[in-house]
């Protein structure tokens, strides 16, 4: 090592260098009164003095007398200042320092060493050392250095405080402009990647449905990615920053793993999560991990993320208040619509056998039929027309019983072979009239039911109308009835045109009809499978379809036994 007064020049001269910039600075606000120090030093006496002279300008001074002890100190209590001695036995205090950097990135540092080494100055440069003390040294040096360290700390601080309201203020932006959840999501990660130049983050958020959280937005330093569940946080990383409500930091020493997936944790050496709060309730988690272990997040970049953090929780709520606001609105516009399309379908089918009744009557008032034959053919005509309005009266009449809830069962003792046979025999007359075959398969041997007869009749002639309303001439209807676990299984089948999937889910909506074209082949109000969904419910059953475009559709109601 380079020993002498050359050697002992050049580290005056870094360091006054250094302390006459600060010292033109009027930034003496930055500092506040009673900052916590620590002194690392193995002489007893350097140690005595240092302390006693801080501790006498108002600093809260604490003794190491090695950099183990140091580094222990550390661990149990934040300190704004390390002042160490280089030189020391067993652990260096360059080693010191490196160490206490890992727990608290923001410390600053002042070097004391007795040895003027250019290498030595370099290496605690590159450590972030602030300043150095060369021994021997007066009180007022180490004042000074003490001074202009922690300024140039507090300076640090503000400059990180003014670029963290650079990413607010895009923050703002964002959360002002960008109202779908999912973009909101990615806005958020980007900018907390950039702001803390993180390699990954991660936002999981919880699932209103099954009040899960899943992975919904990864963003890397080379920009957004698919979500993917293989990035979650571990449980025990998301549990404890939801538990505690703080920010949780994970180092790559922690027996716990950041991520659930060994291979992703892989990737990170030190790591953060935060809880996203809003109105005391959690609703997700931000994750951001580091691969590089020499630049752990400072104390600033989580003064960063907790407002960021905080402002996301709100925006998230706010974007989902929004979705469900959009998705209420455009159910209102479609539930318009129907009911304009339903009120335009009504008013045709109201209008088309009174039409009928009309003319008919006319002719025979006006004795212009006098063939008897022809007469019977008038009124039967008449009397179909009849039963198709009250059919459809009674149908509106339903519907306005079930929405206010008055719709009421009478329930007795029920055999549903005979109730088929009714209906069959009802629909049987409709089916040859059009040359659909129409067959019965039900099974010989059911038990009781406990149902209502009328009602349930209903609901089988309401599909069997359908199937014979879908089903071209020359085609083929089965009606079956079977015991299956527990329930009575009846089923409607027919080979007609089917029904297409994205018409599927809506078969059993109110006013909904899968062909709604001015032109439409079969007719209805859109009313009869909602009707007969509301029956099948009340009676503690379900009913559901199966189709194929092209090849039929099957409908089945089940009633328990």
């Amino acid at each position: 090592m380079w020993r002498g007064r050359e050697q002992g020049q050049a580290v005056r001269w870094a360091a006054d260098s250094r302390n006459h910039f600060l010292s033109d600075c009027t930034i003496r606000g930055l500092r506040m009164a009673g900052e916590r120090v620590l002194i690392a030093d193995d002489e007893a006496d350097v140690l005595d003095m240092c302390a006693k002279a801080l501790s006498a300008e108002g600093y809260q001074v604490s003794r190491a007398r090695s950099g183990l002890e140091a580094v222990e100190m550390a661990k149990q209590q934040d300190f704004e200042l390390l002042i160490t001695d280089i030189r020391m036995p067993g652990m260096s205090g360059l080693e010191a320092y490196r160490a206490i950097k890992q727990l608290d990135p923001d410390i600053a540092g002042v070097a004391i060493t007795g040895y003027g080494a250019v290498a030595m100055v370099i290496t605690a440069l590159k450590l972030g050392m602030d300043d150095f003390l060369l021994k021997p040294f007066s009180l007022g040096d180490l004042s000074a250095a003490v001074s202009n360290a922690l300024t140039r700390k507090g300076l640090e601080k503000e400059n990180a405080r003014l670029k963290a309201l650079i990413p607010l203020f895009q923050l703002s932006q964002t959360f002002v402009t960008v109202t779908d959840l999912d973009t909101l999501l990615q806005g958020i990660m980007q900018v907390a990647v950039q702001a803390t130049l993180a390699d990954l983050g991660v936002l999981m958020l919880e699932n209103e449905a099954s009040e899960s959280l899943e992975v919904r937005a990864i963003v890397t330093k080379s920009g957004a990615q698919l979500p993917g569940q293989e990035y979650r946080l571990s449980d025990t990383i998301t549990r404890q920053a939801t538990e505690d409500g703080q920010p949780v930091i994970w180092q790559e020493s922690s027996v716990e793993r950041f991520f659930a997936q060994e291979t992703i944790s892989h990737q990170v050496t030190t790591a953060v999560a935060l809880p996203l709060i809003t109105k005391g309730e959690v609703i997700g988690t931000l994750g951001l991990g580091k691969g590089r272990a020499e630049e752990p997040f400072a104390r600033s970049d989580l003064e960063l993320l907790s407002v960021l953090a905080s402002q996301a929780a709100a925006a998230i709520q706010n974007a989902r208040l929004f979705s469900r606001i959009r998705s209420a609105y455009e159910q209102l516009k479609e539930l318009d619509r129907m009911k304009s399309e339903f009120l335009s379908t009504v008013s045709h089918e109201l209008r088309a056998p009174l039409h009928s009744i009309g003319g008919f009557m006319q002719l025979l008032l006006d004795d212009k039929v006098e063939d008897r034959a022809t007469q019977r053919e008038a009124l039967e005509t008449v009397a179909r027309q009849t039963e198709r309005l009250t059919r459809l009266i009674n149908n509106l009449l339903d519907v306005s019983r079930m929405e206010s809830g008055w719709l009421k069962l009478e329930k007795g003792p029920v055999q549903i072979r005979d109730v088929v046979r009714e209906v069959v025999a009802e629909v049987r007359p409709m089916a040859e009239g059009r040359q659909i075959a129409l067959a019965d398969d039900t099974a010989p041997e059911l038990p009781i039911v406990f149902a209502d007869h009328e009602r349930l009749a209903q609901v089988i002639r309401n599909l069997m109308h359908n199937a014979i309303k879908f089903t071209p001439s020359g085609g083929r209807i089965v009606i079956s009835a079977a015991e299956s676990e527990g329930n009575l299984v009846i089923s409607v089948e027919d080979d007609g045109a089917g029904i297409s999937g994205e018409a599927m889910p809506h078969l059993f909506e109110r006013f909904y009809q899968a062909d709604s074209s001015d032109t439409r082949r079969a007719g209805g109000t859109g009313l009869g499978l909602y009707i007969c969904r509301q029956i099948v419910i009340a009676h503690g059953g379900s009913i559901w379809a199966e189709s194929e475009v092209g090849k039929g559709s099957t409908f089945h109601l089940g009633v328990p036994i």
